[in-house]
């Protein structure tokens, strides 16, 4: 599933966890960057505006191990213990959330009005323990958002960049770009492009 979270690079995982977890675990990404609302819109496989429904699931990602680091023919430290092997904790698991969106107005791509899509963020909170993204929060259950995505044929949605492919809709139902977004783009722009 990671490996279909969009066209995410996570360079750092692990920037900080507390032994006791009191404090979140926060991952760093670096994801591509987007010069307008034109190239956002090139390259989702869809674009709709959505509400979040229900409560989100959490999933915790188990990735299969580089055999660069499993095999002792090719590492000799491999069997150690991570911590002896590299001198440093364990990086944190991959949590990802998922939630479910319904469809209120498709722009681009395979989707009908009144369906519903799940869309999986980096991040949640997994045996009690918070997880987040830095820079960005998740997707609000009960809200309406314009969403740039990737979509795959057997998992979730992926948004497109945290911060750049979800526009969270204002009090007259706009597309309103996060704080750190700045790529504005209203509906006729999206009627346009469509």
């Amino acid at each position: 599933m990671l490996r279909r979270l969009g066209a995410l690079v996570l360079t750092a995982l692990f920037v900080t966890a507390c032994s006791s977890h009191d404090e979140p675990v926060l991952y760093r990404a670096d994801y591509p960057q987007y010069e307008s609302a034109d190239a956002l819109f090139d390259k989702a496989s869809l674009v709709v505006e959505a509400r979040v429904v229900g409560a989100p699931r959490y999933l915790q990602e188990v990735t299969a191990p580089d055999p660069t680091t499993t095999d002792p023919q090719l590492n000799p430290e491999a069997g150690a213990p991570a911590e002896a092997a590299t001198g440093q904790p364990e990086p944190p698991p991959t949590v990802i959330t998922v939630s479910t969106a319904q469809v209120l107005k498709v722009f681009k791509g395979e989707a009908e009005v009144g369906q519903t899509i799940e869309v999986k963020e980096l991040g949640g909170v997994f045996d009690g323990v918070t997880y987040e993204e830095e820079h960005t929060s998740g997707l609000k259950q009960d809200s309406g958002y314009v969403l740039f995505l990737e979509t795959f044929p057997d998992s979730p949605a992926a948004l497109l960049n945290p911060v750049q492919a979800k526009y969270p809709l204002d009090a007259s139902n706009n597309p309103a770009p996060l704080p750190e977004n700045t790529i504005k783009v209203t509906r006729a722009e999206l009627e346009t492009m469509s």
